[in-house]
């Protein structure tokens, strides 16, 4: 009987420790509470009011002016520059609130966590408007080298400008990346390798394609000075006489009819017969 006895003041203890300690933090719940309610409408508010005056002061169109507007539909967000401020404003009080009512429960934890975010926010927002600014700049480098190059005619612009333009989109992406506190040398290192790896393919390649046109053009430079316009010569058994030389071949009248295109490089390459 002395156990259960016991056991029931064991019991009636807890229960009233319990009940005891929902009394005591019962205001700091419902301060809690409040301060939630009322953060939460503040923050409402001041959030559309931002978008107002944003809108007053015409601000979605100076952004369409540098072409903010196309770059949030690229990324599939629909929603307006002067909207995009206002959430940020809202979601900024609501972290606030969140650390008052934190505070207000004591759970220091919880607050100080947000806190620190609430410091890197700032920081982390300079690195998205750097990328924002950067990509507008790469945008603008590879539209003037695309004008520029049809303009003169090179048929190759659109792959240079292409080149150039994702070369900066890169380095823009990792200056941005270590404006936003995140360490970036491995992804650099590694981007160096393949980039080197791909220009010396690229080097290589180009290198083995022109090889025939190099040596035509080496060719014709030594080829000028032994033959000249008007010559007549033997090459392979034909004969014939020099009507034109350009940097890659050489063309031989062999008749009124009949003309033989040498490539230049066979002016130095085999033997040849001058006959005037």
């Amino acid at each position: 009987m002395n156990e259960i006895a016991q056991w029931s003041d064991l019991f009636q203890h807890s229960v009233n420790t319990f009940f005891s300690k929902i009394i005591i933090s019962l205001p700091r719940v419902l301060g809690a509470a409040v301060i939630l309610l009322l953060g939460w409408l503040l923050a409402k508010l001041i959030s559309k009011a931002i978008q107002r005056v944003l809108k007053a002061l015409k601000f979605n169109k100076l952004a369409e002016k540098i072409k903010a507007q196309d770059f949030l539909e690229r990324a599939n967000i629909k929603s307006s520059p002067s909207q995009l401020i206002g959430r940020f404003a809202y979601w900024i009080l609501i972290l606030l609130v969140i650390i008052i009512a934190a505070d207000t429960l004591g759970w220091t934890a919880i607050s100080e966590e947000i806190s620190r975010l609430i410091a890197y926010l700032p920081q982390l927002l300079a690195a998205v408007v750097f990328f924002i600014v950067g990509v507008y700049i790469a945008t603008f480098v590879r539209d003037v080298i695309t004008g520029a190059t049809r303009t003169l005619g090179i048929s190759a612009g659109k792959v240079i400008s292409s080149f150039v333009f994702y070369l900066l989109l890169i380095l823009v992406a990792l200056t941005a990346l270590e404006q936003a506190g995140i360490d970036t040398s491995i992804i650099t290192s590694n981007l160096i390798i393949i980039i080197g790896s791909i220009m010396a393919a690229a080097a290589i390649s180009y290198g083995f394609a022109s090889r025939t046109v190099l040596s035509n053009i080496l060719g014709s430079f030594f080829g000028r000075k032994t033959f000249r316009m008007g010559q007549k010569i033997e090459i392979d058994g034909q004969q014939g006489t020099i009507v034109a030389m350009t940097n890659v071949s050489v063309t031989i009248r062999l008749n009124e009819k009949e003309k033989l295109v040498v490539p230049a490089r066979e002016l130095i390459a085999k033997q040849i017969k001058i006959l005037e």
